[in-house]
């Protein structure tokens, strides 16, 4: 008759980690010393890294998902800003700082400081100096105050600004130191060319 030896049960889990000291734990095939196998360290670091991999990765599909919202544009401003003189800066022709706030001129589009325009006689000159120069005149001595509405193309705050009871933005236009930038002002534009003012002098085209 065949003794059949009996079967040892493991309870709870498959290898209980208590009851296996190093040298068990080798001869099992999960220690360090069993070639080709990894160790029971390996085992459970490598677990741990696949945790926190899977973690990152869920993380990270959580926070794109979300990226337009926490990364996106900033809201368009809105109401009114205002300086007494001496907070008020002309930064180029087409544009005020009031305090911390750039402002740019809402419909208005002024040469860039450098800029050379012909004078209509043969010869050139700095027309973003003297768009710059020409607003500076605008708001000397003033207080200023601009009603807001919304960003330009590039983004900074823009608005529509007065000193003194005199809308800046078409004054500029009418003046000649500026070009209209839309049809709001269009018709300022045109006067300024017809009576040859500022860029539009001797019938010359500032040519931006």
């Amino acid at each position: 008759m065949a003794l059949h030896r009996p079967r040892r049960i493991f309870r709870g889990s498959a290898l209980d980690l208590a009851g296996f000291g190093p040298g068990r734990l080798r001869s099992a095939g999960y220690g360090p010393a069993s070639p080709g196998l990894p160790g029971l360290g390996g085992l459970l670091r490598g677990g741990v890294l696949a945790a926190l991999a899977a973690g990152g990765i869920g993380a990270g599909v959580l926070l794109f998902g979300q990226s337009s919202e926490l990364f996106g544009r900033a809201p368009a401003p809105a109401g009114a800003v205002a300086a007494a003189p001496m907070d008020v800066a002309v930064v180029d022709g087409g544009t005020l700082r009031l305090h911390d706030t750039v402002v740019r001129l809402h419909g208005v589009a002024a040469p860039a400081r450098g800029h050379t325009c012909p004078d209509g006689l043969g010869a050139g000159y700095d027309c973003g100096a003297a768009a710059s120069a020409a607003l500076a005149n605008l708001v000397r001595d003033r207080r200023v105050a601009c009603q807001l509405n919304g960003r330009d193309p590039s983004g900074l705050v823009q608005g529509v600004c007065e000193a003194a009871g005199t809308e800046i933005n078409r004054a500029l236009v009418a003046t000649g130191w500026a070009r209209a930038d839309g049809p709001a002002l269009g018709a300022a534009e045109a006067a300024a060319r017809t009576s040859r003012l500022g860029l539009w002098r001797n019938g010359a085209n500032p040519g931006f």
